[in-house]
C-alpha cells in the first residue's frame, strides 16, 4: 500500500513547509484491516530517519514480505530502509 502525499499530510507526516514525501507508482490494493501494522508510518519514518540521518525521504511503502508486513522507506540517497511493521526492528538496509 503507497501512501499518496495527501494521505502523509493529513497523518502530520509531511509538513508543508518540511521536505515531501514523494510517492509514486500505481495505486496497490489496501491491506485487510486484519493485516494492520502495529507499528505507524510516523513511527517508521522516525526509525528510517534513525538508521539514515540527514537524507531525505522519498517514498513510504506498506508491503507484504515473506508472510510479515514491512514498511520500506526509500531515501532520495536511493537507500532503502526496511522494517518490520509490527515489531519497529530494521530488518535491512539496502544502498
Amino acid at each position: 500500500m503507497k501512501l499518496s502525499i495527501a494521505s502523509l499530510l493529513l497523518l502530520g507526516v509531511v509538513g508543508v513547509s518540511g521536505p515531501m514525501l514523494l510517492v509514486g507508482g500505481a495505486q496497490e490494493p489496501a491491506l485487510a484491516q486484519s493485516s494492520a501494522p502495529t507499528i505507524r508510518i510516523e513511527e517508521a519514518v522516525q526509525i528510517a530517519r534513525s538508521a539514515v540521518p540527514n537524507a531525505v525521504i522519498k517514498e513510504v511503502e506498506l508491503d507484504r514480505e515473506g508472510g510479515r508486513l514491512v514498511w520500506e522507506v526509500e531515501f532520495t540517497n536511493d537507500i532503502e530502509v526496511k522494517i518490520d511493521a509490527t515489531t519497529g526492528e530494521i530488518l535491512d538496509i539496502d544502498d
